[in-house]
């Protein structure tokens, strides 16, 4: 068996990563899969459409594994159900062949991984929002942090 430094290379990315960024990996796979098994399905080659639909199940099955319920209290709950909702979509556009269903996962998976990226790189106290995506309530808040404080 050959060596392949590139597998080597992601294999170390994978097991020194911290958690927060093995989460953006496994989104940005799921994501690629997505986007590949939309690619096959409008291509009409359904072996390799259902393998990658199937590679999506499985991330977003780990997604969903690895809620931590007691600290994401209903945060956790809601992404639980949004990963079962992805899941019935993935199957429904295997069995079925719709692409559009493909999409409804994929825009899902993006948004989320938007969100979570932020989290992850911007981190910042409880309420304050987010440039990046809340650019305007930022902004007022940033104003508001400026005016002088009431004794």
């Amino acid at each position: 068996m050959q060596n392949n430094p590139y597998r080597a290379y992601q294999k170390t990315q994978v097991t020194t990563a911290k958690p927060e960024k093995i989460l953006l990996m496994l989104y940005e796979g799921a994501i690629k899969f997505t986007k590949l098994a939309i690619l096959r399905m409008r291509e009409k080659n359904l072996s390799e459409k259902g393998k990658y639909i199937s590679k999506t199940l499985a991330i977003v099955s780990e997604l969903m594994n690895t809620l931590d319920h007691e600290k994401g209290g209903q945060i956790a709950a809601d992404l639980e159900n949004l990963y079962m909702f992805m899941m019935d979509k993935l199957i429904e556009a295997n069995m079925n062949n719709r692409v559009e269903e493909l999409e409804v996962v994929e825009r899902l998976l993006t948004t989320l991984y938007t969100a979570w990226q932020d989290v992850v790189n911007n981190p910042r106290p409880d309420g304050v929002p987010s440039p990046t995506l809340q650019p305007e309530l930022n902004a007022l808040y940033q104003q508001a942090q400026a005016l002088p404080k009431a004794r």
